[in-house]
């Protein structure tokens, strides 16, 4: 068999196209010679280390790592591969992490180095994003295409290498690669504390990953969405998923369709009057999940790695992107009672236009809180909402365990933006940023411009660049909200602190900004029609996303990215492994519709 590569240039209109399109490579193996030896990088300390092959059951107690004196690095497998799988007994191709959905469970301890070799065997291209991670000194590793990263190819390794530094917390990964992620690349990440102030208080540890999930594929979602002229929503999902788990009603599936209704609720299992402490992701594409356990209050103890005064709360909201830790007590007759995960309705918007707007969807995902030696089934009452829909968590409910002060200084740099919609020439939607839309230039991204000496000053304009150049500075931004639209906004390489919050006709006031003890998180949203003003510290170098994380806004345009101490960023040197990765393909010449339906040069392998 020989191969013949042939450049044809094509029209994308399907978001995998160029996935499918097998191209001839080897791959990777990393060497010394490879690998980014500045100080802050400490080297990979055994080359001849196995990866370790993971895998977790999402429905047992993570089993914790034992606490080291000094930190050690831990090397892991993610295998990338296409698997047919039933979440909500419909059958579908699921874009899995070592064979399974959600990915398993990544393990650290606060300081590990984490080496992770990323096998991509989709037959698409593929990112991996460390959501959460401030990737210090390792920016090249923060997994977004277009901006930090090319994306891998199909059949190529990347050895994604960073340090945990002194992070904390609940986070996860997810594909930063169109929206691969919400057709299945997704897990979790947890970095295990020594000094977590919270660590006796509780006998055992669970993951709930929460999502929603839809029957077609992305591939088919976006080009439906990206159409001339639509006027719907973004797509209605069809089930609510618990750490990969839910139910459908097959009687709604297409004929000819593979489909049980019959899945079992998922079960966690507790001893009574044992604690348990439970992590909440919402790694969703869209929408608010609500979290509770009927008839178990949550002592709310930590949010995105910052640890929090204990409250107590019946109901938990999540939204896009946010992370949560509370600590249950079983201490109620033993019994069954049911978890529910419910997909929050009153956030989704739907009319008649909307794709999938008659989804057969049932919104209250549910579980099972299982007691040792329960025989009935559940039959266990909801508490009543105890939070304002549609919203974060209040504020009190995120008062950091001590005060956080270091944003209460001279600002250096004002940022304000304004954030809607709007339409192309051709009447497809886009979002827009200070009336920019974001491009992804994928086989040339903004990192590898920065580091050949291109002033950041004159990167594209829908790059959508905000450039901030003071070493250890306060940056405020200023986020108007000019639509109706609640948008969880994230930001990556950084925490911020929120300084204020407003619904619509709210105007921020300086003199009411909480600066001696803020709330601080990576993840808050913007109401519609509202505001937002945060802080952050300039001290990663490095080019960070900004983005809204309701995946269907990411695709037409709501992304901004950060470039921060460009002086010291185009100084430094990416890794070979990470600059071949744009070499491997030219995956776009160049983008004439965001990052959908793009003019692109494909390599297409034949056979003679």
């Amino acid at each position: 068999m020989k191969f013949n590569l042939k450049r044809i240039l094509i029209l994308f209109i399907s978001l995998f196209v160029i996935g499918s399109v097998a191209i001839e490579t080897s791959v990777h193996t990393v060497s010394g010679d490879s690998l980014h030896l500045k100080d802050y990088t400490n080297e990979i300390t055994n080359l001849n280390e196995p990866y370790k092959f993971i895998k977790t059951d999402y429905f047992k107690p993570i089993t914790h790592l034992t606490f080291t004196n000094k930190p050690v690095t831990r090397y892991y497998q993610l295998t990338l591969k296409k698997v047919k799988m039933s979440p909500d007994g419909f059958e579908r191709t699921v874009w899995s992490v070592n064979g399974q959905h959600p990915g398993p469970l990544i393990q650290a301890n606060k300081g590990d180095r984490l080496v992770i070799n990323v096998t991509n065997h989709f037959d698409d291209p593929a990112t991996v994003h460390w959501h959460g991670m401030f990737q210090h000194g390792t920016n090249w590793y923060d997994g977004v295409p277009g901006q930090t990263q090319c994306p891998i190819p199909n059949d190529v390794s990347l050895v994604y290498n960073f340090s945990t530094t002194d992070q904390h917390g609940t986070y996860w990964y997810h594909s930063h690669f169109f929206a691969q992620y919400v057709d299945g690349l997704r897990g979790s990440l947890v970095i295990h504390d020594p000094d977590d102030p919270y660590l006796k208080q509780y006998d055992f540890e669970y993951l709930v990953m929460l999502s929603d999930w839809h029957h077609n594929t992305t591939g088919v979602l976006l080009p439906l969405q990206d159409a001339p002229g639509y006027s719907g929503f973004r797509p209605i999902p069809d089930s609510p998923l618990i750490s990969g788990l839910g139910r459908y009603n097959c009687t709604a599936a297409p004929p000819g369709s593979k489909c049980n209704s019959d899945q079992p609720l998922p079960v966690y299992n507790v001893k009574k009057n044992k604690k348990y402490r439970f992590r909440i992701i919402n790694s969703a594409a869209d929408g608010v999940f609500v979290f509770s356990i009927d008839q178990h209050k949550l002592k709310v103890i930590e949010s995105e790695g910052i640890y929090l005064k204990p409250t107590i709360i019946k109901k938990l909201p999540v939204a896009v992107g946010q992370r949560y830790s509370v600590i249950v007590d079983a201490n109620q007759p033993v019994g069954n009672y049911f978890i529910r995960g419910t997909l929050d309705k009153r956030c989704t918007p739907n009319n008649n236009a909307t794709i999938n707007f008659n989804s057969a969807i049932d919104w209250d995902g549910l579980g099972i809180l299982h007691y040792e030696g329960a025989k009935n089934s559940p039959n266990s009452k909801e508490f009543d909402d105890d939070f304002t829909p549609c919203r974060d968590l209040d504020k009190k409910h995120l008062k950091p365990i001590k005060p956080i002060t270091k944003y209460d200084g001279h600002v250096t740099d004002f940022v304000n933006i304004t954030i809607t919609f709007g339409a192309d020439k051709n009447q497809r939607l886009e979002a827009l940023i200070n009336n920019s839309s974001f491009v992804p230039q994928l086989n040339d991204p903004t990192i590898n411009k920065i580091t050949r000496d291109i002033a950041a000053k004159d990167l594209p304009k829908d790059q959508n660049s905000v450039i901030l150049n003071h070493n250890g500075g306060i940056a405020e931004i200023y986020v108007k909200n000019d639509n109706n639209a609640d948008h969880p906004f994230h930001m990556h390489g950084h925490v911020f602190a929120i300084m204020f919050v407003g619904e619509k006709g709210d105007v921020p006031d300086e003199s009411k900004y909480n600066k001696k003890n803020p709330v601080v998180r990576d993840t808050v949203t913007i109401p519609g029609n509202g505001f937002l003003v945060i802080r952050f510290i300039t001290d990663n170098p490095g080019v960070w996303a900004f983005h809204c994380h309701i995946e269907w806004h990411v695709e037409i345009g709501m992304v901004m990215g950060i470039i921060e101490l460009q002086d010291t960023l185009k100084k430094e040197t990416i890794p070979e492994d990470v600059v071949a990765l744009c070499l491997e393909h030219d995956l776009q010449k160049r983008t004439t519709r965001k990052m959908l339906n793009a003019i692109v040069i494909n390599e297409i392998r034949s056979d003679d």
